[in-house]
């Protein structure tokens, strides 16, 4: 039955139209833009993250390994600072970065000279920063000075403000420079850089009077900047919903959801998600610097190493589910072969080589598997039971080290991922022994 609904031509006219759909939605333009920056930043990230890791592990004077050994003293303090450094040059200042790299990218995109547009969406985004901090005094008293800048203007809380303005002032700008009436035009004896300067003068004044007439506006009208509207608009929202168990769960069916019909969930979800993940890990990664509370559970590593163990599907739980009980040739020389990738969280051999795409016998396992290991990571991280995630590890770190370097050397959360693959091979055992008892359709070898 199953099998006659997924060749039935309706079925498969469903799925080709979701699939042009879902490309499209993936390669429009400024989603486009989002999704590639990120990508150019991620060994930027990775890098901090990984000092924010030898900090809270290492040098920690409480927990970490030199206070464990009984080496703390002038260096490690030297060793941390150093590290504290390397953060606020690098995630507190995500926002800025992010900035440069949407609006370069959203400009290459259109063909033009990028500098200029990612240049121009920096200031742009200056613009809004608040001119003044409120700063509380030791002695209690609240005054406000001008001249400071804050993390959350700069580093990932600022994240959605610095992807509007990157979007918005590269197409302000660029409709701005079509306006023939707005171009000056130099002699031709004047060098060609002078006379481009000149030539996007008008339209550098007007983006940044627009710009900053609108951040005057906001704060006049509603006696909140810009940040603080975005937060309460969209952030606060979507930060909500995903940090909630029924919220993140909904993610994973949608994506895995995706994957099974043959098209890359992650990359479809990630202009959404991302950003919110990204503020999320770095708050954490915040707080923990500063031994306060991490403020979330779900972050952006932590659904990669509870719920993507093996890749999309919690693949892994498969993969073992395969080379347990599988008699079939063809299933167990595809289980050898994706064992390696495995590894690193690369399941396409899996998905395209089973395969588990329009499987209607992995369906179940392969939306389920995810949802019930999430589900008892969030519940153990609530309760307390494990630390949470604090540092921003590769997703390609194998499972069960990746849960021990996101929570910052949390023995229990290694304990508990290698657990859950347990539990997700149980999921997965059943199916796989029905997929394996399964006659193989023409034209495939046993």
């Amino acid at each position: 039955m199953a099998g006659y609904i997924i060749q039935h031509p309706k079925f498969i006219s469903f799925v080709n139209k979701l699939t042009e759909k879902a490309g499209r939605f993936s390669s429009q333009r400024h989603l486009s833009a989002v999704r590639d920056a990120f990508i150019a930043l991620m060994p930027v990230i990775i890098a901090a993250s990984f000092f924010i890791l030898i900090n809270n592990v290492i040098l920690h004077p409480v927990n970490g390994l030199v206070a464990w050994l009984g080496w703390s003293g002038t260096w490690t303090e030297a060793l941390r600072e150093i590290s504290l450094r390397i953060f606020n040059g690098s995630l507190n200042i995500l926002s800025l970065m992010a900035t440069i790299m949407i609006a370069w990218r959203l400009a290459k995109d259109y063909g033009e000279d990028g500098i200029i547009y990612a240049v121009l969406a920096l200031g742009v985004l200056l613009v809004f920063f608040p001119t003044g901090i409120n700063v509380t005094s030791p002695s209690g008293e609240s005054f406000l000075v001008s001249g400071l800048t804050g993390s959350e203007q700069t580093g990932a809380s600022g994240l959605f403000v610095a992807i509007l303005v990157a979007l918005s002032s590269t197409e302000c700008f660029r409709f701005l420079r079509k306006q023939r009436w707005l171009m000056i035009k130099m002699p031709e004896s004047v060098p060609p850089a002078v006379s481009q300067s000149f030539s996007v003068m008008l339209p550098v004044i007007a983006v940044f009077t627009l710009f900053g007439t609108i951040g005057w506006g906001l704060e006049f009208l509603t006696g909140k900047n810009i940040y603080l509207i975005v937060n309460w608009l969209i952030q606060t929202p979507l930060q909500n919903i995903l940090q909630g168990l029924s919220g993140v769960n909904l993610l994973l069916v949608v994506q895995n959801g995706l994957w099974w019909l043959g098209i890359h969930g992650s990359s479809i979800m990630y202009p959404i998600t991302e950003t919110t993940l990204m503020v999320a890990i770095q708050e954490n990664s915040a707080a923990f610097v500063r031994n306060l509370p991490l403020p979330h559970i779900v972050t952006k590593p932590f659904i990669d190493v509870f719920g993507y163990m093996g890749g999309g599907g919690q693949t892994i739980g498969l993969l073992i589910a395969l080379l347990i009980v599988a008699r079939r040739s063809d299933h167990r020389a595809i289980g050898k072969l994706s064992s390696v990738a495995a590894i690193f969280n690369i399941n396409e051999p899996l998905i395209f080589g089973l395969p588990i795409i329009f499987n209607p016998l992995l369906l179940v396992p392969f939306l389920l598997s995810p949802v019930v290991c999430i589900s008892i990571a969030w519940l153990a991280t609530a309760s307390e039971l494990i630390s949470r995630t604090s540092v921003l590890i590769p997703w390609t770190t194998p499972p069960v080290l990746s849960a021990f370097l996101a929570t910052s050397g949390d023995w229990r959360a290694a304990l508990l991922a290698f657990l859950l693959i347990i539990v997700s091979t149980l999921i997965y055992l059943p199916f796989v022994i029905m997929l394996d008892r399964k006659q193989p359709d023409a034209g495939e070898s046993l």
